[in-house]
């Protein structure tokens, strides 16, 4: 005696939603596993189901990028290795308006957060029109901060020894 036909389970087409049936091939029926592992109705579904529409990978994103590098850096017109840097630093907007060409020493200056919204002029100190260094200070401001624990702080010489002055306004006070 022939041992019973296990039920199949209804399958549908992972593209179109087509319920999947059991092919018979040469008047033999497919072998339960091998339906079981069928995922597609026909060859044709599966084609459409692997297209693709727009690709979001990162490689493919710097690809399409790299493909509107300019001969020189936008900034300094240096030439040799040249990065491409994004303006809205969306690194899928791929736009010729969004994109620059800049050599490794700019695009670092652009990405740092002393750098203006343009990303290429340094932000001036708070305290005069020197570009800023550090912590929104110029290199004179940043070392009385580190020195004196105030930017605008420096030590003078009055006829009694030295004494700790500020500037303000283009004076100098003994007090804060």
């Amino acid at each position: 005696m022939p041992r019973p036909m296990i039920p199949t389970p209804p399958k549908f087409c992972h593209h179109c939603g087509v319920q999947l049936t059991r092919k018979t091939i040469n008047g033999r029926m497919e072998d339960r596993g091998v339906f079981l592992r069928r995922i597609y109705c026909n060859r044709q579904c599966m084609a459409l189901a692997m297209v693709k529409e727009t690709c979001t990978s990162k490689s493919h994103t710097r690809m399409k990028a790299h493909r509107q590098v300019k001969p020189a850096c936008q900034n300094c017109g240096k030439t040799g290795k040249l990065h491409v840097h994004h303006r809205d630093e969306n690194p899928s907007n791929n736009s010729p308006s969004n994109l620059m060409t800049l050599c490794p020493s700019c695009h670092r200056l652009c990405h740092s957060p002393r750098m203006m919204a343009d990303g290429l002029t340094p932000k001036p100190c708070a305290h005069c029109a020197n570009p800023s260094v550090r912590q929104g200070l110029c290199g004179t401001h940043l070392s009385r901060l580190k020195r004196y624990g105030h930017p605008l702080a420096k030590k003078r010489k009055t006829a009694s020894g030295w004494v700790l002055m500020y500037e303000r306004g283009g004076s100098w006070f003994s007090s804060p």
